[in-house]
């Protein structure tokens, strides 16, 4: 899935023959085959045609608009969406408490990691500072920790056990 995403302020998307084009200034920044494109994200103050908006409907392309910030102020949605059989799949996956339970291990099994990795680079970037001890140590109760989380078979014993 292609995502077009349109971060430079003050440009203009627009529309010919079955290409998008992003202009600024009457200079063209990109041109894309609107087949390569699945989805538009609009950051800040970028304008886009009425051709292009019609355009992008028929094509079952969605457009976001968002604040420079990321937050999302809209969409453009087609009538119909192409991605309903993926909606379908998310649905079906969210009533799966197995995958759910699964998916919650690994977001804190790579946050832990990720942590040590954190101290790790802190470490390299000031000699002075000795974290040998401590890193040992946290590696340790990381190692223990993930033992345990994986241990756990329900996301209810799982949310008790990292609140302990």
């Amino acid at each position: 899935m292609s995502i077009l995403y349109l971060l430079e302020q003050g440009s203009k998307l627009r529309k010919t023959s079955k290409r998008l084009v992003v202009e600024k200034g009457g200079t063209t920044l990109l041109e894309v085959p609107a087949f390569e494109i699945d989805q538009i994200l609009i950051f800040g103050n970028v304008q886009i045609s009425t051709q292009a908006i019609n355009f992008l409907l028929e094509s079952s392309i969605e457009v976001s608009f968002l604040s420079m910030n990321g937050r999302l102020r809209g969409k453009l949605s087609p009538v119909q969406s192409k991605n309903i059989f993926l909606r379908l799949a998310q649905y079906d996956r969210f009533k799966d408490e197995e995958f759910k339970l699964m998916i919650a291990k690994s977001i804190i099994g790579a946050k832990l990691k990720n942590q040590r990795t954190l101290l790790l680079r802190y470490q390299r970037n000031h000699p002075d500072i000795d974290f040998t001890s401590r890193i040992s140590m946290i590696s340790q109760s990381l190692l223990r920790v993930l033992c345990r989380l994986y241990q756990c078979n329900s996301l209810r014993r799982q949310n008790h056990f990292l609140h302990e």
